[in-house]
């Protein structure tokens, strides 16, 4: 007498040996921020936009992107001043000490970085109508005022400054247009929008490149150039590191939302002069901004540890729950297969017991 099992044994394959063992499916690991963040500048992402924005880590990220920004600054001016040297003069500071408070704003907390956005990050997706909107915005507007020319004034005159506005951003639109239309026909394209087949590698040296470029444009905001100039556009590397991942692991909108909170508390900071009449209150107000950055970051920073603390547990659990309890105790797996059991060996004196209860076989 025998018995058989129809269902294979759970450590075999069905069709297979009984020595074949089961190879368990690999884990899908969840990735924190902050580990994507430096996979992202070491060339290991594919830098194509992200369908879901995750608008959540908005808070996080400007908190980080702002008290890098103080601290490279305050870490910059101490070196400088170690060695000798002295802080140079930043024209953008003579600007908020004197001028309108209402045209400040208006210029610096919401058209720049509206502008600049459009100029170094817009691009990032090399989509063509992104890639000609950058383009413009920088041959009109940025680059000739790194050499201290504007468009507009030398067509139109000294004296019509809201006209020589208007010429800039007819020639701004003109040339989004027409070099919109031209990337169109000459960048490939796939199944999603915009030119999905350039190589990841072009990509991430785009990104590169226009990330330096935005620090390097900073380096305009000063009166003069010295030695050690360079090293005062470490801040705007750093935070044009952020936006840049926000840009494309987030979304283009909050790089600009974070771009003008940041430019807002630099105002802030400059128009403390004029509200803050005694030593004492500018003291007072500046302590308040500082703490309240170090607060903000010191939140940011627990989030990100948070969400890092996190991740590695969903992927110590994942990795359990990949492997049955036969793959944690290779011992079970070496048990031999069910199979045709042989009863005699099974039953004592070579029988099974009665079945039902009370018939003897």
């Amino acid at each position: 007498m025998s018995i058989t099992t129809s269902n294979p044994p759970p450590w075999t394959v069905a069709g297979s040996t009984p020595a074949t063992v089961q190879t368990p499916p690999p884990a899908q690991r969840a990735v924190s921020v902050v580990g994507d963040y430096l996979r992202f500048w070491a060339g290991r992402g594919n830098y194509r936009l992200r369908d879901q924005p995750a608008a959540r880590w908005f808070l996080p990220l400007w908190g980080l992107s702002l008290a890098v920004a103080y601290a490279s600054s305050v870490m910059v001016t101490m070196v400088v001043v170690g060695l000798g040297g002295k802080q140079p003069d930043n024209a953008v500071g003579d600007l908020v000490e004197n001028g309108s408070a209402i045209v400040l704003v208006i210029t610096a907390v919401l058209l720049a970085p509206l502008l600049e956005e459009v100029a170094f990050r817009l691009p990032m997706s090399l989509r063509p109508w992104h890639v000609a909107g950058g383009v413009g915005v920088l041959s009109v507007m940025f680059v000739p005022g790194l050499f201290g020319v504007s468009l507009g004034t030398a067509i139109v005159g000294d004296r019509q400054e809201a006209l020589a506005s208007l010429v800039e951003v007819g020639m701004t639109v003109a040339i989004i247009v027409v070099l919109g239309l031209v990337l169109r026909l000459l960048l490939p394209k796939g199944p999603e929008r915009g030119a999905v087949l350039i190589p990841t590698r072009a990509r991430f040296v785009v990104i590169v490149i226009l990330t330096a470029v935005f620090a390097a444009a900073h380096l305009g905001n000063f009166s003069e150039f010295t030695w050690f100039l360079p090293a005062f556009i470490l801040p705007q590397l750093l935070v044009g590191m952020v936006l840049a991942y926000v840009r494309v692991t987030r979304s283009w909108w909050m790089g600009v939302g974070i771009h003008a909170l940041n430019n807002a508390v630099a105002v802030g900071f400059g128009l403390l002069p004029r509200y803050a009449k005694s030593d004492l209150a500018q003291g007072m107000a500046g302590l308040a901004i500082l703490g309240a950055i170090t607060l903000l970051g010191l939140a940011s920073i627990t989030a990100l540890g948070m969400d890092l603390y996190g991740t590695w547990r969903i992927n110590q659990a994942a990795s359990l729950r990949t492997y049955p309890d036969q793959f944690q105790h290779p011992v079970s797996a070496q048990q031999p297969p069910l199979g045709r059991l042989d009863a005699t060996a099974q039953w004592p004196h070579g029988r099974p017991p009665p079945w039902p209860p009370g018939q003897m076989h």
